[in-house]
């Protein structure tokens, strides 16, 4: 018979921040990236949406405020990143949703044409690309032992949907206040 559960072995490398991590925790991102204890993995579909608020795309004036102060977030946070890159800052990358890491966002719209999916499956598609699992290398020794998955990387995020998302791929999730408390920094 199939193991009856599985183990998952933590030990963060990698942080994979979704877009309302930055809108919502810049401060606590950039404590995390000084810490240098961590890689912030930023999935190029994060920016591409930061860029579009940033902008302000939303002409909807009902919005008001809020829309503002989201747009005047998506802006220091896009700041700080372009900031961080030009200095071409060692434990910062941004990932296309096909795995390839970039040394600068200079140039970052993406072509995700013919990708199936929506931003959810495109920022959990960076994370399992830390997720490399071979099954000699997870296999229990006897069939009373769990599965044992070692996972470097945490997806940050406070999404409900992309949270069940992920757990079912098995890719550790924590929001990042729960994660700053756990790191000890900040």
């Amino acid at each position: 018979g199939s193991p009856e559960f599985m183990e998952l072995e933590i030990r963060p490398l990698f942080l994979v921040p979704d877009t309302n991590g930055f809108i919502d925790h810049l401060a606590s991102l950039a404590r995390l990236l000084e810490s240098r204890k961590y890689i912030l993995v930023v999935p190029l579909i994060v920016i591409n949406e930061l860029d579009g608020l940033a902008k302000g795309q939303e002409t909807d004036h009902r919005a008001g405020g809020y829309a503002r102060v989201v747009q005047e977030k998506a802006r220091k946070s896009i700041e700080f990143l372009e900031q961080r890159f030009e200095s071409r800052d060692s434990c910062l990358r941004a990932l296309t949703s096909r795995g390839n890491e970039l040394e600068s966002i200079a140039f970052r719209s993406e072509d995700i044409t013919g990708q199936l999916g929506n931003n959810d499956d495109l920022i959990l598609s960076c994370c399992l690309h830390y997720c490399k699992d071979k099954a000699k290398d997870f296999m229990p020794a006897s069939k009373e032992e769990p599965i044992r998955l070692l996972r470097e990387v945490v997806l940050l995020t406070d999404d409900r949907n992309l949270r069940v998302k992920a757990l079912t791929r098995n890719v550790p999730v924590r929001d990042i206040p729960a994660f700053l408390t756990w790191a000890q920094v900040g």
